[in-house]
């Protein structure tokens, strides 16, 4: 579908499809203006490899997790190996991407001089905000992940004491949340502030296309 819209010169409200309930919807264009055209183009080229990210992040949730309790198995050693090395996969796959998406933002932030329009240039700016807040985290917990990867990488996971979950005696004297995993990293929190600026990116951007892109005679000024 998207491919005969752009074939018809056609440009934007159509939502695509979303492998998750709460993920966010993607735009295209329906009025063809530099305006509409940045908005599109730049809003998805942002937000489509975010929500890419969201999906390792999942897969990364679950090493989180095996980790957690993983020494609670007599093949704790070969597991430990296995997370080490999937979330390895994960952070490289996670911080690939970042470049290109701040470039993305950039872009569109940038496009509000496309209009003289102000509630057409604040809408732009206030999607590019919202992106930029989540990217931020993303990009957070890529650091955070790609440092806890390296400590694993010299763990002495052969000298860990599995009775104590792998801590030592002095590691058990810590509060719990200092011996979980997820809650040490901020996991979930930090993967909800990124869903609800996506959430509110969307918003802002169909609107913004709602408004300005979807008839003719809508489309911000400069065309």
């Amino acid at each position: 579908m998207f491919a005969n819209i752009l074939a018809a010169l056609l440009a934007v409200v159509s939502p695509a499809p979303s492998p998750t309930p709460h993920e966010p919807k993607t735009i295209i264009t329906v009025v063809s203006s530099p305006y509409c055209r940045a908005l599109a183009d730049h809003f998805n080229g942002a937000l489509v490899p975010m929500l890419a990210n969201d999906r390792t992040l999942e897969g990364v949730g679950v090493q989180l997790d095996d980790l957690n309790t993983l020494f609670s198995q007599p093949d704790y050693v070969q597991r430990f190996v296995h997370v080490r090395d999937h979330l390895g996969h994960q952070v490289v796959e996670i911080s690939n991407s970042l470049a290109a998406i701040q470039s993305e933002i950039n872009q569109l932030r940038d496009a509000s001089r496309l209009t003289t329009d102000a509630e057409a240039t604040r809408e732009l700016h206030d999607a590019a905000g919202d992106l930029q807040s989540a990217y931020d985290k993303q990009r957070q917990l890529s650091i955070d992940l790609q440092n806890m990867y390296q400590t694993m990488l010299t763990y002495p996971i052969w000298r860990v004491h599995p009775a104590l979950g792998g801590f030592d005696p002095q590691e058990m004297s810590q509060p719990e949340d200092m011996r979980n995993v997820k809650s040490y990293l901020r996991f979930d929190g930090q993967r909800d502030v990124i869903a609800r600026n996506e959430d509110k990116a969307t918003d802002v951007a169909l609107a913004a296309a709602t408004t300005y892109c979807v008839t003719p005679n809508a489309s911000p000024s400069p065309h």
